[in-house]
């Protein structure tokens, strides 16, 4: 098994290994916000660094960001990967007086567990199939039907949210906890999904408040300030409109040759696009 590399490897305390996209800022909001010292890895997408060998091998076996390893005061080490895993392990370690999060067992630390999962199984995926079709997808002919059906499901996720934030000052109750921080980065990034903000008040005020929070505004310029949050991907020119372009090419290659290295035919069963014709 390969070791990374020096400069990558563990050091002791909190190691968050992350790169410029979505997930990572999650686990870096919370470091901030508990005002945790950690050493931020971070992982070259352009050389495909999360699939490197080392990486793989030794951090996370499924080749994404984040990643977190403990290396602790007695010299062990715990490796934790998937951002969920990861917010809910920094919070059973480092925050013992439930700062951001409630304590294990009451209705209050299902609520959060609830409005975690909701983000990890339903509103983070939609979101990012959105961004798929409509930022990166290069084909029209094969991008409209899909842009339409995530960006519809996004929708109806946003209007789950706006529900919830309309009675409540969080999501999961009457302090901010882990579940804010990992919907957050998504909220933070709808225009890039294809969603307007403004038509959720309020989403829109509690996002606003969120992200006046220095730990927040701190977090989401590591390694580098956030490329895919509204005001980013609406500038026109300057080093962030320089980087969308990199990015909407790299990513359209990189997806494209992900998918032809694990594509394979479909399981035959009969088709239901028929259902969609009306007479």
């Amino acid at each position: 098994m390969a070791s990374p590399p020096p400069e990558k490897s563990p050091k002791p305390g909190l190691n968050i290994y992350g790169c410029a996209a979505v997930n990572p800022i999650k686990v870096v909001i919370l470091a901030e916000e508990l005002g945790i010292p950690y050493n931020y890895v971070n992982l070259d997408l352009l050389t495909a660094e999360t699939k490197s060998e080392w990486f793989v091998g030794s951090i996370n076996p499924n080749g994404k960001a984040p990643a977190i390893v403990h290396v602790k005061d007695d010299g062990t080490s715990v490796t934790v990967w998937e951002s969920g895993a990861c917010l809910l392990y920094i919070a059973h370690e480092f925050d013992k007086d439930h700062r951001v999060s409630y304590p294990i067992g009451t209705p209050e630390y299902w609520s959060q567990m609830c409005w975690l999962s909701w983000q990890i199984s339903g509103y983070g995926p939609m979101m990012g199939q959105a961004a798929h079709y409509n930022r990166y997808n290069p084909s029209k002919e094969t991008s409209e039907y899909g842009s339409w059906r995530y960006t519809a499901e996004s929708r109806r996720l946003h209007h789950v949210l706006e529900k919830q934030l309309s009675t409540s000052a969080f999501v999961a109750g009457d302090r901010m906890t882990v579940a804010d921080f990992a919907i957050f980065i998504f909220a933070h990034s709808a225009k890039w999904c294809g969603i307007d903000l403004a038509e959720y008040p309020h989403v829109k005020a509690w996002h606003d408040t969120l992200a006046q929070r220095p730990a927040f505004q701190r977090a989401v310029q590591v390694p580098k300030l956030y490329p895919f949050s509204d005001e980013a991907v609406s500038k026109t020119e300057g080093e962030q409109f320089e980087f969308l372009k990199m990015a909407r090419k790299f990513g359209t290659q990189s997806i494209k040759a992900g998918t032809e290295e694990w594509k394979g035919k479909v399981a035959a069963l009969p088709s239901d696009h028929a259902n969609y014709e009306t007479t």
